[in-house]
């Protein structure tokens, strides 16, 4: 193991008391920010943009500008390592960013006769959003791990993301039942204009809540060198390239269908709604089976991390998570009645029971690639190496983005007379599922486990 990467001891500055109430302000504040998650990567988006007739293009360069906007974490992380604190810079960009999806909310309100204007300014502000978003990332997770005790991280990041998911489903339901209430006739995108509206209102109440959580001052980095050899200095160590180029593929392959970090999007609920005629609040089931997924299984993942180590437990996962995944290839058109929820499309039920564990395992390796940045990170010049490692992801990723998109436009529904085992026409999603689970397995998996093993042993 190359002993750069050996994890520096962490200077001790906040006291116990202090942590713990960082840690409580962190929860409080990210239990908030669901909300504007549930909108953002959920599924209110892609049937929003897909409501104003966007093509599939335009859904993948939505997918692209979100995986390449992390390049924007660069220069955020090159001028914040120039201050003395991270937080005000961070809450400043990151509240325009949330700011930002309440055009959407307000595009049918103000400018109604518009509507074929409307998925390209869509686009330009959800692209603006996501490229600020990226730019306030680095400094969060840079704050995060010079905040958390390495030895307790995986535990910590296990326990957030289980309280998190709750309010995730919450916000999914609602916004479920608004779009199915709300959407009346005579006004189709009501329910969209009150789900934007809550998602930048409340996601920017996550922002001024983080004004509670404690900043560890950040180490002071060296004068005088140039940017670009502060920019290839993380490059030229092993490891931290091989987990840039890891991450990268695992996020091309989950962006295909259009997962990101556990939640179904895009792609996924599309192909319900398009193929099977879902109702907005059934396409939310599978969001809704993700969130409790990560309930499930994030706090058990978050100790295992910090038992067995996080390039350990993040092979596992990746070798089995796509076989769940695997099950969109037994589909049927058929429907099942439930008790109170009446006819319920057969793909729904099926994955959004698989999504039990499919959710729960795709949170599970966004976990451990943070546990692996923050073993694989020195504490001084720790943001700028945050940034060029989700920068190098990003670029990957966005290449899986923009396939998904092109094949949805190329290939029509019934491309091929192949039908699947449960009755439903080979269609252009089992081609990018196809896709994304060769992508895991052939790409992001194998370079996994040329990680070494996590620094300090384990």
């Amino acid at each position: 193991m190359d002993p750069s990467f050996e994890e520096p001891e962490r200077p001790i500055i906040l006291s116990e008391r202090e942590l713990v109430r960082s840690m409580r302000f962190n929860i409080m504040a990210g239990s908030f920010g669901m909300f504007w998650l549930a909108a953002a990567y959920g599924f209110p988006l892609p049937l929003f943009i897909q409501a104003l007739r966007a093509t599939g293009f335009q859904l993948g360069i939505m997918g692209a500008i979100r995986q390449f906007g992390m390049f924007a974490q660069l220069p955020s992380a090159y001028l914040v390592e120039g201050l003395s604190r991270r937080k005000y810079f961070w809450a400043a960009v990151a509240i325009l960013h949330r700011s930002l999806w309440c055009l959407p909310a307000l595009l049918p309100v103000v400018w109604p006769q518009g509507t074929a204007s409307w998925p390209i300014l869509v686009i330009i502000a959800v692209g603006l959003s996501d490229v600020l978003g990226q730019a306030s990332t680095a400094p969060w997770l840079s704050w995060m791990a010079d905040l958390l005790p390495p030895e307790r991280a995986g535990r910590f990041w296990g326990l957030r993301q289980r309280v998190l998911a709750f309010f995730l489903l919450f916000a999914t339901f609602l916004y479920g039942w608004l779009l199915d209430t709300e959407n009346r006739p005579a006004h189709p995108l009501l329910g969209f204009t009150f789900v934007f509206a809550f998602a930048g209102i409340l996601g920017s109440l996550d922002i001024i809540i983080h004004f509670g959580v404690l900043e560890p001052k950040p180490a002071p980095i060296k004068r005088g060198q140039s940017l670009w050899r502060r920019l290839a200095a993380p490059l030229r160590h092993r490891q931290f390239r091989r987990l840039a180029l890891a991450m990268g593929a695992w996020n091309a392959a989950m962006a295909l269908t259009g997962y990101s970090n556990g939640i179904p999007g895009f792609f996924n609920v599309i192909y319900l709604q398009e193929e099977f005629g879902a109702s907005y609040s059934q396409a939310s089931w599978l969001i809704l089976a993700s969130a409790a997924g990560a309930i499930l299984w994030t706090p058990r993942i978050g100790h295992a991390i910090d038992r067995f180590g996080a390039r350990s437990i993040a092979a596992w996962l990746m070798a089995l998570g796509p076989c769940c995944t695997l099950a969109w290839f037994f589909v049927s058109p058929a429907h099942v009645r439930l008790p109170l929820a009446g006819w319920i499309p057969q793909p729904v039920l099926l994955m959004s029971s698989l999504s039990l564990v499919i959710g729960g395992f795709y949170a599970g390796v966004y976990l451990c690639q943070l546990r692996l940045i923050q073993a694989l990170t020195p504490h001084a010049g720790r943001t700028l190496a945050i940034a060029v490692h989700w920068a190098s992801v990003g670029a990957i990723g966005s290449v899986g983005a923009l396939l998904g998109g092109w094949i949805k436009d190329h290939f029509p529904p019934a491309w091929t007379p192949l039908v699947l085992p449960g009755g439903a026409h080979y269609s252009y999603f089992q081609l990018l599922v196809l896709l994304q689970t060769l992508v895991a397995w052939t790409a992001a998996l194998p370079l996994v486990l040329t990680l070494a093993k996590d620094p300090r042993g384990k």
